[in-house]
């Protein structure tokens, strides 16, 4: 059983056939002494050789996987905001309450669709 390591994501899988892992996609028992300690994420390769990033390239990967990791959550907020019953359920008591509030000082009530477009607004804003 050897070491693979995938040439895309630089992704290493240890204790592996080689024979199941094609050599133009993957490096066969590459020489992973120089990033024996280091996490996967911060490795680099050059013609096969691997290396640990610089301070200054850590900092950029670490602010990239905030940022995806940023969009993501935003991502799922709003999915959840359209497709959980709870929270759905919760918005239109809230849209309710307000709109009683709002008829009382004569003004024209908000629908469910203003409120979620104005919650999906916040979490957008939210970064």
């Amino acid at each position: 059983m050897s070491i693979v390591v995938n040439r895309m994501t630089l992704t290493p899988l240890f204790n592996r056939d080689l024979a199941r892992y094609d050599i133009a996609h993957f490096w066969h028992d590459p020489d992973l002494s120089a990033v024996a300690d280091v996490d996967p994420i911060y490795w680099k390769e050059t013609s096969g050789v691997f290396s640990a990033m610089t301070l200054t390239e850590k900092g950029v990967k670490d602010a990239e996987i905030a940022a995806a990791n940023a969009d993501r959550d935003r991502h799922i907020a709003k999915r959840r905001i359209d497709d959980e019953r709870v929270l759905r359920a919760f918005a239109e008591i809230v849209m309710d309450e307000i709109n009683i509030l709002r008829g009382q000082h004569g003004l024209a009530a908000r629908t469910l669709s203003q409120l979620v477009t104005a919650i999906k607004g916040k979490i957008d804003a939210a970064q």
